[in-house]
């Protein structure tokens, strides 16, 4: 996605969905949580390292690990979601 849309427009997303059963996927996929199937998901399994809210540290450690400058990781774990929501909500 940075090399799409580059660093300033990039960020994660920290939706997790941990301790949640399939109960609530079947929800989640239904039109108003009960009417018609919008989608299936099949078995959602976050990739390893990063499977628990826990372990996204891991991802910080990647970057760093990858050779990423600090400040752009700093962009893509947050500050550029803090930047789009200030100029949104104002400051």
């Amino acid at each position: 996605m940075i090399n799409v849309a580059g660093e300033d427009c990039v960020g994660i997303g920290t939706d997790f969905t941990q301790g949640y059963g399939r109960e609530f996927f079947e929800w989640i996929t239904h039109d108003k949580g009960y009417a018609r199937q919008l989608a299936e998901f099949g078995d959602i399994v976050n990739p390893q390292g990063v499977r628990t809210i826990g372990e996204l540290p891991n991802l910080t450690a990647a970057m760093a690990r990858a050779g990423w400058p600090e400040a752009r990781i700093r962009k893509v774990m947050g500050e550029n979601w803090m930047g789009l929501l200030a100029r949104v909500w104002g400051e």
